[in-house]
C-alpha cells in the first residue's frame, strides 16, 4: 500500500504567531550584532593596500610603461589617486610611485601614513631606497611586499634595495613590468567585456519593454504552505545562517591556516538546513523541488539568462554612477571577502571558494528568494510588489549596508528573470556569472 504524500504545513496560529514574533526578535538581534561586528572590522585600517589601490596601480603606471602620453606626477592622475586612496597602506603604495617619478617630497609625505611597527619598517625601507638611508635588515622588511599588495610598487621598492646591496634589481623590475602589463591587459579585457554587456543590456532592456505584455514562458512555482509556515521557514533559515557561520569560525579558531574553511562549512550547513526546512514544510522531496523550480527544457532559459546578465550590468552601473557622489571615498562593500582572500593561498582553497561563491550560493539563494519567497509574496500582493519586496530582502539579508543598493538592484533583475521565464535556471545563471566575475576580479587584482 502506497503512503500518501505529506500535506503542506499550516501551523496553528495560537502557537505560530508567538513563535514568529520570538524568531523575528532573535533575527533582528542577530542582524544588529553582525552589523556592529562588521562595522568594527571596517573601521579598522586595512592591513595592506586595498583592492582599489591595486586596481589603480596598473592604470597609473601602465600608460607610462607603454610609452603613452601621461600627465606629470603632480597632475590629474595622481591627484585623483590621492583623493581616492586615503587608507595608510594605499598612501604607502603611492609614495613609492611618487619617488620613482622623482617627486621625493611628495613620496616622503605619503610614506608617513602607515603607523605602528610595520609603518616604521616601511619608512626605513623607503628612506634606504630613495634617500640613501641605512639599509634595513631582512627581518625589518618581512611582510612589506604583501602589505604593498604584492604588485608593481612593492617590486620597485625591493629592486631599489637590491641595487643598493649590489644585486640584480633590473631583473626584478623587468618581471614587475611584465606582471603590471598583464594586469593592465586583464583590466582592459574586463572593461571591454563590461562595455559590451552594458550595450547588450540596453538592447535587451528595450526588447523586454517592447514585449512586456507577452505572457511568461511558465507560471511561477505554486506553493501550498501557509504564510505563517513561510515566515517560520525564512526566519529559521536566517538564524541558521548566522549561527552556522559563527560556529564554523569558532571551531576553526585553533587552526589559523584553515580559517578560510569557515565560509564553506558555515554556508553549506545553513544551505542544507534551509533546503530541508523548505521541503519539509511543503511536504516534497528535493527531486520534487528541482522539478517544480525548473519546468520544461533548459536551453531557452539559459539563453535569456545572458540577456538578463547584460541588463543587470547596465542597471548596476547606472545606479553606481548615480550613487558615487554620496558614497564615502575608499569604502568597499566587499571588505569581508577581500580580507578572506588575503589569507587564501594555493589553487585548492581558491577553487573551493569559487565553487561556493559561483555555484552553491547562487543555486541556494535563487531557490530561496526567487523560487520560494517571491511566488509566496505574489499570492497576496501584486507581482511588481513581490519582485521588489523579494529584491529588497535579498539585499538586506547580506547585511552589507554599503552594498544594499547594488544587491537590491541585482535582486530586482533576478526577480524579473524569474517572472519572465518561470524557470530558476535563468536567475541562477545570472547570479552565478555575477558572483564569479566579482570573485575573479578580486582574486586577480587582490594579489
Amino acid at each position: 500500500m502506497e503512503s500518501s504524500p505529506t500535506s503542506p504545513w499550516n501551523p496553528d496560529r495560537r502557537w505560530a504567531d508567538p513563535l514568529i514574533a520570538l524568531l523575528a526578535a532573535l533575527a533582528l538581534l542577530a542582524a544588529v550584532f553582525t552589523l556592529l561586528a562588521r562595522q568594527a572590522q571596517a573601521s579598522r585600517p586595512e592591513p595592506g593596500a586595498s583592492l582599489q589601490a591595486r586596481m589603480l596601480e596598473p592604470l597609473l603606471e601602465g600608460p607610462r610603461l607603454l610609452g603613452a602620453p601621461r600627465p606629470p606626477l603632480g597632475g590629474t592622475s595622481l591627484a585623483k589617486a590621492q583623493a581616492q586612496l586615503t587608507a595608510p597602506w594605499d598612501r604607502a603604495l603611492l609614495s613609492v610611485l611618487a619617488a620613482e617619478q622623482g617627486d621625493l617630497a611628495l613620496g616622503r609625505t605619503l610614506a608617513q601614513a602607515p603607523q605602528g611597527a610595520a609603518g616604521e619598517a616601511f619608512r626605513k625601507a623607503w628612506t634606504a631606497a630613495y634617500a640613501a638611508g641605512p639599509l634595513p635588515d631582512a627581518a625589518a622588511l618581512h611582510g612589506l611586499r604583501k602589505r604593498l599588495g604584492n604588485g608593481y610598487a612593492a617590486a620597485l621598492l625591493e629592486a631599489r634595495l637590491l641595487d643598493r646591496r649590489g644585486g640584480n634589481g633590473a631583473a626584478l623590475r623587468a618581471s614587475a613590468r611584465k606582471a603590471l602589463l598583464a594586469r593592465l591587459a586583464f583590466l582592459a579585457m574586463a572593461g571591454s567585456l563590461g562595455l559590451l554587456l552594458v550595450l547588450g543590456g540596453l538592447a535587451f532592456g528595450i526588447y523586454q519593454l517592447a514585449t512586456r505584455r507577452q505572457p511568461p514562458d511558465h507560471a511561477l512555482p505554486a506553493w501550498g504552505l501557509s504564510g505563517r509556515a513561510a515566515a517560520l521557514v525564512m526566519l529559521t533559515w536566517f538564524l541558521a545562517l548566522v549561527l552556522c557561520g559563527n560556529l564554523a569560525a569558532l571551531a576553526l579558531r585553533p587552526w589559523p591556516a584553515l580559517h578560510w574553511l569557515a565560509l564553506p562549512l558555515g554556508y553549506l550547513s545553513q544551505a542544507t538546513v534551509g533546503l530541508l526546512l523548505l521541503c519539509k514544510a511543503e511536504g516534497i522531496s528535493l527531486g520534487d523541488l528541482a522539478r517544480r523550480l525548473a519546468p520544461g527544457t533548459l536551453g531557452k532559459p539559459l539563453l535569456q539568462g545572458f540577456g538578463f546578465l547584460a541588463l543587470a550590468a547596465l542597471l548596476v552601473l547606472a545606479l553606481s554612477m548615480f550613487l558615487s557622489p554620496f558614497l564615502r571615498s575608499g569604502t568597499n562593500p566587499q571588505r569581508e571577502l577581500v580580507d578572506l582572500l588575503r589569507g587564501v593561498h594555493g589553487w585548492g582553497p581558491t577553487l573551493a571558494l569559487l565553487l561556493l561563491v559561483a555555484g552553491v550560493a547562487p543555486v541556494f539563494e535563487e531557490t530561496l528568494f526567487r523560487g520560494f519567497l517571491m511566488p509566496v509574496m505574489a499570492r497576496r500582493w501584486p507581482m511588481a510588489w513581490a519582485v521588489v519586496g523579494s529584491a529588497l530582502l535579498f539585499g538586506a539579508i547580506h547585511l552589507q549596508p554599503l552594498g544594499l543598493p547594488t544587491l537590491a538592484m541585482l535582486g530586482l533583475v533576478l526577480g524579473l528573470a524569474m517572472r519572465r521565464t518561470g524557470h530558476l535556471g535563468t536567475s541562477i545563471l545570472v547570479h552565478a556569472c555575477w558572483n564569479g566575475s566579482v570573485f575573479l576580479l578580486m582574486r586577480v587584482l587582490g594579489g
